[in-house]
C-alpha cells in the first residue's frame, strides 16, 4: 500500500500544471556496472558489463524533478558458486522517482519495478520491487547537458522456486535534452 501511494504522488507531481519554467528533459544514460547477486555467495564481482537507462524527467520546482524510464542492468558472476560457470545477471526495470539538481550536482532517488535474471536455473524471474539511487554532476547548459554519475541499485531476483536479491554500481555518462517547457 505503501508503495501505491509513493507512485500515485510522483505521478500527481509530473503531471501538475507548472509555471514557464517547468522542463520537460530526456536522458540516455551507459556505463559499466559490477556487482553481486546473494545467491552466489561471493562479495562483489569485479565482472562489469554495460547497463544503460532510458529517462524522462518533468522540472516540479526549481531544484526538484520527478522521472520515470526503463533501467536495463547487467553485471557478470564469476566467484563463489559461479565458478566455472558463465553467468549474467540481468535486470530490466520500470522506474520512478525524483532529483534534486543544486546547480552542478544532482541526487536521484528512486524505485524500481521489474524483473531480475540470475544465472541458468531455466525459470523465469518473478517481477519484484526494487530501489535506485544515484548522485552525478550537471556539465553544460542550454539545451544539451552532459551528466556523469554513479548509481547504486537493490533489485529482487525472485523465481517460483528461489529468494534472491541483488546489488549493483554503475559508473556511467549521460547525455540529456530539454524537450519543451512549462505553459503559462
Amino acid at each position: 500500500m505503501r508503495m501505491r501511494a509513493i507512485l500515485a504522488a510522483l505521478a500527481a507531481l509530473a503531471v501538475m500544471h507548472g509555471s514557464a519554467a517547468a522542463q520537460f528533459q530526456a536522458e540516455v544514460r551507459g556505463g559499466l556496472t559490477v556487482g553481486s547477486i546473494e545467491g552466489s555467495a561471493a562479495a562483489l564481482d569485479i565482472a562489469p558489463l554495460l547497463s544503460y537507462d532510458v529517462i524522462v524527467k518533468r522540472q516540479v520546482m526549481p531544484s526538484v524533478a520527478v522521472f520515470g524510464g526503463f533501467f536495463r542492468t547487467a553485471f557478470g558472476c564469476e566467484e563463489g558458486f559461479c565458478t566455472g560457470k558463465d553467468i549474467t545477471v540481468v535486470g530490466n526495470h520500470g522506474a520512478l522517482g525524483a532529483e534534486w539538481t543544486g546547480g552542478l550536482p544532482w541526487v536521484r532517488l528512486g524505485v524500481l519495478f521489474g524483473t531480475t535474471r540470475a544465472g541458468t536455473e531455466g525459470e523465469a524471474p518473478e517481477a519484484g520491487a526494487g530501489v535506485h539511487a544515484a548522485a552525478g554532476l550537471n556539465v553544460g547548459g542550454g539545451s544539451l547537458r552532459f551528466l556523469p554519475g554513479v548509481s547504486y541499485r537493490w533489485l529482487s531476483a525472485n523465481t517460483p522456486s528461489s529468494s534472491d536479491q541483488a546489488v549493483a554500481l554503475t559508473l556511467d555518462l549521460g547525455f540529456g535534452i530539454v524537450i519543451g517547457g512549462g505553459g503559462p
